[in-house]
């Protein structure tokens, strides 16, 4: 590699890696400074590359904030990041490697935020080595790659004899530290845009097919760390490039439970009682944690429909857990929310509820909420001139940009989801609503 020993090269790149750091910082505050909360919360997605296991193992653990990660680990995610593990992406001999970065592709798909390459102790030594595996990162995913690039050293000393690769590449350099997830986070925000394929040797639509075979969703309990997710289990709860969630807040009592059950019978008038939410009418919390089921009629697409609990009773245990567990449902893909109220029945401690929801959450739910209200059978008269008599109601409601439908759980008429189905916002973004793609009764 004579080239990057030139006294010509060596002058071009004297700036120190400090420096560089503080400037991506730097610009990164500013435009955060600019940014608007996201209407969807964003999971960062990272792809760890890198021959040594134990290094990668240690950066992603770090990025995670979780000793779970190891390098059997292929798909990891937190509250922030999903990080997919490469381990034989450099392997001269590794059995499948097209199948590997056809795999990567799909976990990834359409594409990550950032590329990261783990150079090891002994790797850092051999520039012709660690400019080898850049070059393949560039003849697999084209050369913009470097742009997203972040090449992550064990020391300040491996950076000073590697220097040279941040403006040779338009890369980026920086040792492994505990704040590596603050970083990685600032540097993808200061990017605004993902990476995106260009599928010059792996088609598109094989990508996609072997994204929806391989992306397996288990949602575990998060008071024992944040779940790894590793493909090829089998499981009910596969996603879809069109799957929808819809997401069921609201305090306990308000009917939550039974709005999901009565949306579920609407699809399928004999379900059995055993695959409904569970519901009953109680002034202790019934649900105590996250729980989801997929269903497809009356929409002909998956849809999830998460049951909640009340996250503001301190009857729940692990609260912070659940609303951690809520959150990454909305990460895997669009997601609307219903917020239940009990038409009579609005408390003091509703009043703001809006904004307490979305300081739990940290994204604003407002954008994509529905005001769904229950006990639709005791309703005598106009439901618009009720809500306009009460001044809490209707403020909620204006908030959520007076969208709102009224439900009667005791009733099995499948219409009243229909005309729910109507209003709900993320529906009507595409030319065809899903209402349009409904199942006729």
């Amino acid at each position: 590699m004579s080239v990057f020993q030139s006294d010509r090269l060596q002058s071009r790149f004297r700036d120190s890696s400090e420096n560089y750091l503080l400037s991506v910082l730097h610009h990164a505050a500013k435009m955060n400074s600019q940014r608007s909360p996201p209407t969807y919360p964003e999971l960062l997605t990272l792809g760890l590359f890198g021959n040594d296991d134990q290094f990668r193992t240690t950066i992603g653990r770090w990025i995670l904030g979780t000793d779970h990660f190891n390098t059997n680990s292929i798909l990891a995610e937190n509250n922030s990041f999903k990080v997919i593990n490469t381990p034989h992406l450099f392997e001269e001999d590794s059995l499948h490697p097209d199948q590997d970065i056809i795999d990567f592709m799909a976990l990834s798909y359409p594409g990550p935020n950032m590329f990261i390459l783990a150079i090891d102790s002994e790797n850092s030594r051999n520039m012709g080595k660690v400019v080898g595996q850049i070059t393949k990162l560039q003849e697999i995913f084209g050369q913009q790659v470097t742009e997203h690039l972040f090449i992550i050293l064990p020391d300040k000393e491996s950076l000073q004899s590697l220097l040279n690769l941040k403006e040779y590449f338009n890369t980026n350099l920086a040792v492994a530290n505990e704040n590596l997830a603050s970083e990685c986070k600032t540097w993808c925000f200061s990017r605004r845009h993902s990476f995106l394929y260009n599928y010059k040797n792996y088609s598109e639509e094989v990508v996609r097919r072997r994204r929806t075979a391989l992306m397996k969703i288990t949602v575990n309990s998060l008071s024992d760390g944040p779940p790894l997710h590793h493909y090829g289990r089998a499981g009910a709860n596969k996603v879809t490039d069109t799957m929808i969630n819809i997401i069921l807040l609201g305090l306990t009592g308000t009917g939550k439970s039974a709005s999901a059950n009565t949306i579920m019978i609407a699809g399928n008038p004999k379900i059995d009682p055993e695959q409904l939410f569970r519901s009953e009418a109680s002034s202790m919390p019934i649900t105590k944690q996250c729980e989801a089921k997929i269903i497809q009629k009356p929409f002909k697409r998956q849809v999830r429909l998460v049951d909640t609990p009340d996250f503001f009773n301190e009857e729940v245990k692990n609260c912070q857990a659940q609303v951690e567990a809520c959150k990454r449902f909305c990460q895997q893909g669009p997601c609307v929310v219903l917020l239940v109220l009990q038409l009579g029945r609005i408390t003091d401690s509703e009043k703001d509820i809006i904004e307490e929801l979305e300081n739990k959450l940290g994204w604003r739910i407002r954008e994509s909420t529905t005001v769904l209200l229950t006990h639709g059978e005791d309703l005598k008269g106009n439901v618009e001139k009720y809500i306009n008599a009460s001044g809490a109601l209707k403020n909620i409601v204006a908030k959520c940009y007076n969208r709102y439908h009224v439900f009667s759980n005791s009733s099995k008429d499948p219409k009243q989801v229909i005309e729910l189905i109507k209003k709900i916002p993320d529906f009507k973004k595409k030319k065809k609503s899903l209402v349009d793609e409904c199942e006729m009764f």
